[in-house]
């Protein structure tokens, strides 16, 4: 009888790869965390995990940064992980999320050159903390230097104009956005 009990807790139990796996993962994770904005790092609800990471990036020698990430690893594996991974994946250029966001920033300020009456109501509802004055100072510029673009291609010149106010408009986006949602 003691065996079965014993061979059911042995098959329910994940194998010693399958945990370091994990704890390999977690850590990769903190790793990542690294690289997030400090204004960023405040939105996680852990202090512990936050001046961790703090710490490791003024850490510059190789050992003592190893063990300050295994730290942060390890104070990971006791909390949810959710909330990091949402975090990491809104920073991380490669999840879906990021480049969902990145798309709706870049419609955003095309909707707002083309001069679309819905487009600004759009982004005051998701980032209701956005200065709108500046917003429409930043698209009157992006406008206007759409139209000198728009004549100079006309007139087949070969004077052409860098696209600066189109990127501070969507600059603008990006950091109100990063503030907000």
């Amino acid at each position: 009888m003691t065996d079965e009990i014993d061979d059911d807790e042995y098959l329910e139990r994940p194998s010693k790869s399958k945990r370091k796996r994990e704890v390999h993962a977690i850590t990769e994770l903190g790793e990542k965390l690294m690289l997030i904005p400090d204004s960023q790092l405040q939105s996680l609800p852990y202090p512990i995990i936050i001046d961790a990471i703090t710490t490791c990036k003024k850490i510059k020698k190789g050992s003592a940064r190893k063990r300050q990430i295994q730290f942060i690893g390890k104070q990971l594996r006791k909390v949810d992980l959710d909330i990091v991974h949402q975090l990491v994946d809104r920073f991380d250029a490669s999840s879906r999320t990021h480049l969902t966001h990145f798309h709706l920033l870049e419609t955003w300020r095309d909707r707002l050159i083309e001069q679309d009456e819905t487009v600004l109501s759009e982004i005051i509802h998701s980032l209701p903390s956005i200065d709108k004055q500046h917003l429409r100072q930043l698209t009157r510029s992006a406008i206007n230097e759409k139209v000198k673009h728009d004549l100079l291609r006309e007139k087949q010149t070969t004077e052409t104009l860098k696209p600066i106010q189109f990127r501070k408009l969507f600059q603008y986006l990006k950091t109100e956005s990063e503030f907000q949602i």
